[in-house]
């Protein structure tokens, strides 16, 4: 009758079909059962055969008629959800019966039925033949029902580690969809729970630059404050609120103007964010203990000392200088009370108790203190202090309580596994190694986000040997170890390749070697191009020997070929502007960007038919850059111009177009392009740095506002998208010129 059904399938069916059932097994085989009722049963059994998530109904006669229904599912799990599906279709306007044959029940049709999987068995009916027919012929629609259920498909859930790596790029890469969708991944793993959730979503906001939305969330940031945060969650916080309550206060004010501001809106309503810094040093965050040491009643001159030794040097004059000059008369070697270190430490400012502490003779009861600071602080630097500290003091050591003693000796066994076996004073070389080590390399994987706040890299962006060193060591790494660097490029990135800081030439093997980390993923899409790009301007802005120049144009070109479609045009058009504005080394680096180009437009030949007339403008610059003749582009010039008769471009004559770009050529050339595809239409390009009357001006006069977030200030975009009247500007993928025309022309149709 049915083939496909396994020897297991055919044992239990006999059992089912067989005296007290109304039809017999064989005349189901045979073909001498009543058609009506064979009809009904087929269905079932080739479900039976091909599809393993199908339930299985069959019918129990009496006197030639269909007088109820068995039920069950072909695996012990699902047996609720198959009950309530059934009594949601067919419903108590059918049904006289629906019960759930207990497991020692005597029916024999339900003892053969539970064999097929030991599932739950449904028994079912209704009232009279009548009600029994049109029972037929509901479940005979629920059969074909479950023919249009789209397929399961198992999901595999990947590491945690993978999965945070992706997301981390997507920040990098200023791609929002992507995080977001990455936040959905990480939270239907199960994994994290509410708070952990909490924290993804601040570091959304920081990575995407969304300051205030953090900073004015008051709820959020009180909340926050009453939690042991992560460093990294720490300083996205406080840098939110600095940006958002100081940045405008610090340019031109005096200490005495900026400390206001910092304890109006900052240190009054969320003191204890400031229990204490945990290691991180970025300059924002350290501005903030600055200000908050110097509000103290009496500001410690050691601690303020440390803390502006941490700002860059173009930091620690001016301004910051005051705040140690206006700090207490009294001497740094004055002495500290215990009161005041007792005060600080229940006050919960625990850097500050732990600076007070250690500058008091030990006792066991300071240990136990210390130990709770420590704790708190939980920086390698803090753990070594405080063991050298009680190592001086073995007398004291021995009389403490053994709970004391065990937590000392627990916290020597924790300390970095990196730092006992390599006395490196730089914790990202001591990293490198480890990596290149190959030891101990899921704490190396945690250790490398945290350190993006908390590790120096200023010796690297002065010392080359050192940076090669580095590059080398990461570079080196095989197997488990290359993929834990692969997954911390975005933390290696944003450490030493920040948006706010400029590269120095010290940097450049760092570049190249993460660069190369990049281009040699198997799977390229779109978020490691854009950081592809990012890394090509860091290094062009550094500057390549010719061998370095020539190496870099071979790496884009093998990317090139693996990714060159009509989707990425717009980012391949975008790298050669880069490369063509940037100096080449020599005639035969500008040789091999003149290949890229061409390989390029090869490439771009295989969709011509596609090419619109944005992305022909865009061409015809760069083939000027290039020195190409204009009539190598006659086979896009014809499909652009069947393109633009295709779907002709809107009137934009007297229409204003605004376009803010910090990269100041390409948004010159998409002006040039734009007044050429539009005649009449005025565009105007802005790249000043923070929020403007100008730019608050063309933002509202705009009819489009086309916002190159790339290449973009954040304080500049909060200004355009309170400025616009529809308060969203034209998203552009790219920094690059093709990306800009790309945004208008997508925007237009």
């Amino acid at each position: 009758m049915i083939e496909g059904l396994s020897s297991g399938d055919l044992a239990w069916l006999r059992l089912f079909f067989t005296v007290p059932n109304g039809i017999d097994w064989e005349a189901l085989q045979n073909g001498s059962a009543p058609v009506a009722i064979a009809n009904h049963i087929r269905p079932w059994l080739q479900k039976l055969a091909v599809d393993p998530r199908a339930p299985i109904l069959l019918p129990f006669v009496r006197g030639g008629q269909i007088a109820g229904w068995y039920a069950t599912t072909q695996t012990a799990e699902g047996g609720l959800e198959l009950g309530a599906e059934l009594k949601a279709w067919l419903g108590p306007a059918y049904l006289s019966t629906f019960d759930v044959v207990p497991v020692k029940s005597n029916d024999a049709m339900a003892k053969a039925m539970r064999s097929l999987s030991g599932g739950t068995v449904y028994r079912f009916a209704g009232p009279d033949p009548q009600t029994n027919e049109r029972i037929a012929a509901r479940i005979a629609d629920y059969g074909e029902t479950l023919k249009l259920r789209p397929p399961m498909v198992k999901q595999t859930i990947r590491p945690i580690g993978s999965i945070r790596a992706d997301f981390d790029r997507a920040l990098l890469a200023q791609d929002e969809s992507r995080a977001e969708s990455i936040i959905a991944e990480l939270r239907a793993t199960g994994r994290l729970n509410e708070e952990n959730m909490r924290y993804l979503d601040i570091r959304l906001k920081a990575g995407l630059g969304y300051w205030p939305q953090i900073a004015r969330d008051h709820w959020l940031v009180s909340t926050m404050s009453d939690l042991a945060l992560p460093p990294q969650v720490l300083a996205d916080v406080i840098e939110a609120l600095y940006r958002t309550y100081i940045d405008q206060v610090e340019p031109g004010c005096s200490m005495v103007q900026v400390r206001q501001a910092f304890e109006r809106h900052i240190a009054g309503r969320y003191p204890r964010l400031f229990a204490s810094r945990r290691g991180i040093r970025t300059p924002r965050v350290i501005k903030a203990f600055v200000l908050h040491e110097s509000l103290q009643a009496r500001p410690d001159i050691n601690i303020l000392g440390h803390l502006l030794s941490l700002l860059p040097y173009t930091d620690r004059e001016g301004l910051w200088a005051q705040a140690l000059s206006s700090a207490s008369d009294v001497s740094a070697d004055a002495g500290i009370s215990e009161t005041e270190a007792e005060e600080a430490f229940d006050d919960a400012q625990y850097d500050r108790a732990f600076e007070f502490f250690l500058a008091l003779p030990l006792s066991r009861k300071l240990v136990s203190r210390l130990l709770f600071c420590v704790s708190f602080i939980d920086t390698e630097e803090a753990k070594s202090r405080l063991l050298r500290v009680t190592d001086a003091a073995p007398a004291i050591v021995s009389d403490l309580a053994p709970a004391v003693q065990a937590k000392l000796e627990a916290l020597r066994s924790s300390t970095s596994p990196t730092a006992a076996t390599d006395e490196h004073p730089l914790a990202w070389m001591r990293w490198a190694k480890q990596i290149a080590s190959g030891r101990d390399l899921d704490a190396a994987e945690l250790q490398a986000r945290d350190a993006v706040s908390r590790w120096d890299i200023a010796p690297f962006r002065e010392d080359e040997k050192l940076s090669n060193a580095f590059a080398k060591l990461i570079g080196g790494a095989r197997g488990d170890a290359a993929a834990l660097v692969r997954r911390t490029v975005p933390d290696l990135m944003a450490a030493f390749f920040s948006q706010e800081s400029t590269p120095t030439p010290a940097l450049r093997a760092i570049a190249q070697i993460l660069f190369l980390f990049i281009a040699m993923e198997e799977a390229l899409g779109r978020t490691d191009l854009d950081l592809l790009a990012q890394l090509l301007d860091r290094l062009l802005e550094i500057g390549l020997s010719e061998t370095d120049y020539q190496s870099l144009i071979g790496d884009l070109e093998d990317v090139q070929r693996r990714v060159g479609s009509y989707v990425h045009l717009p980012w391949s058009l975008d790298i050669c502007e880069s490369l063509a504005i940037a100096p080449s080394p020599s005639a035969s680096a500008r040789e091999a960007r003149l290949r890229f180009f061409v390989q390029v437009l090869g490439q771009a030949r295989g969709f011509s038919h596609r090419i619109r007339p944005q992305d022909l403008l865009s061409m015809e610059f760069l083939a000027k850059d290039y020195g190409i003749e204009a009539e190598t582009l006659d086979t896009f010039r014809r499909s652009s111009e069947t393109q633009s008769v295709a779907s002709r471009s809107p009137d934009l004559a007297g229409k204003t177009l605004g376009i803010y770009t910090l990269s100041e050529s390409a948004g010159s050339r998409a002006k040039d392009a734009l007044e050429r595809m539009f005649p009449g239409c005025r565009v105007e390009v802005n790249s000043d740095l923070v929020c403007t009357t100008k730019l608050t001006n063309l933002a509202k006069a705009s009819d489009m506002f086309v916002f190159a977030w790339k290449s973009s200030s954040h304080q500049a975009f909060y200004c355009v998208k309170d400025a616009l009247p529809k308060g969203e500007p034209i998203w552009a993928l790219g920094k690059g010129t093709a990306s800009i025309l790309r945004a208008v022309l997508d925007n237009l149709e």
